[in-house]
């Protein structure tokens, strides 16, 4: 059975009846790229994704001090206790503080929420003159500035599909999706980070099994991320970087 991205969304909203969401809830045990759709258009899947990739993967191990055993003197058997209860508490802190993982970035995040898409996710999208008028209208409100969506239309290899509005720590955060030849999905993301954030020349890193394309310039960053980790995106690059100043 399939399901259209507007019964997915439904159901993620507790719009269903009880029998339409079993039938998705059977299906998607059943098919895991079906799984991975409903996680793409779910917004908790990329936060929840995050949470569990920063759990180190072994619990930390806290070397405490040897108990001290106090000599009980009058007034002096409390106060001993509490010096071997305080170097405990400072040993656990120091390690924790050690060992925790930095937090993760919005380029990290976008990476991660991009890496739930599959081609399917996409497949469907409404991308009618209409629907993206709408979309590019909310995400140039929201950035307070212009996406060339004239100049994202002739991206290299790329189809246009989708405007979406996202958020990273109360920044506005534009997620454009594009398809290559193959149906396979592409992102170009667009955050507004303010006056006086520095600008970044172009950084490339694999994230999330994706090859991703990052800068910065005049209180914007931006990315591009590929479909897998083998994509070359220099043609899409290069043309980017000269309409978005890199």
């Amino acid at each position: 059975m399939k399901f259209s991205d507007e019964t997915l969304l439904a159901y993620l909203e507790g719009k269903l009846d009880e029998a339409e969401a079993a039938a998705i809830e059977s299906a998607v045990e059943a098919d895991p790229a079906l799984e991975q759709r409903l996680m793409a258009l779910d917004p908790f899947a990329p936060v929840v994704q995050a949470v569990f990739e920063r759990v180190p993967v072994e619990t930390p191990q806290v070397d405490l001090p040897q108990p001290v055993v106090p000599v009980v003197r009058a007034g002096g058997g409390l106060r001993l206790l509490a010096v071997a209860a305080s170097v405990a508490i400072i040993a656990a802190s120091a390690t924790f503080w050690a060992t925790r993982p930095e937090p993760l970035g919005w380029v990290q995040q976008a990476a991660i929420y991009q890496s739930l898409y599959v081609p399917e996710t996409i497949a469907s999208l409404d991308s009618s003159s209409q629907a993206l008028d709408e979309q590019f209208a909310q995400a140039e409100a929201q950035l307070g500035r212009s996406l060339n969506r004239e100049e994202l239309e002739t991206l290299p290899g790329m189809e246009l599909k989708r405007a979406q509005v996202l958020s990273f720590k109360g920044k506005p955060l534009v997620q454009v999706v594009f398809a290559d030849a193959e149906g396979r999905p592409f992102a170009f993301c667009v955050i507004r980070q303010g006056e006086g954030a520095p600008n970044k020349d172009v950084q490339q890193a694999v994230l999330s099994g994706l090859v991703t394309a990052n800068w910065a310039q005049d209180g914007y960053g931006y990315m591009l991320i590929g479909s897998n980790d083998q994509t070359d995106l220099s043609g899409q690059l290069d043309f980017l970087t000269e309409r978005f100043a890199g």
